[in-house]
């Protein structure tokens, strides 16, 4: 059985590899941090900075990733951490 601890850190990882895909995908379309809250509905691009800084909590959640597979033309999987071997 994994400890608490192990399992905190493996969700940090994912969360941060989460993270890293999306803005990889955003930059690579020349995509401003603005622009990509527009895509999600928001008016400020705060909420993609703390995301992106990984600060207080957020994070993109599953509706998020499917509107930025769906804008981006990618399958949301390219979006996720490869979980193989874990």
């Amino acid at each position: 059985m994994k400890s608490v601890e192990n399992v905190e850190q493996q969700m940090a990882e994912f969360l941060d590899e989460i993270v890293a895909n999306v803005k990889r995908e955003r930059r690579k379309r020349g995509i401003s941090q603005l622009g990509l809250a527009g895509i999600l509905g928001h008016k400020s691009p705060n909420y993609i900075a703390k995301i992106e800084t990984r600060k207080h909590g957020a994070n993109y959640n599953l509706h998020h990733l499917f509107i930025i597979a769906n804008e981006f033309d990618i399958d949301i999987k390219d979006l996720l951490p490869d979980m193989k071997g874990e």
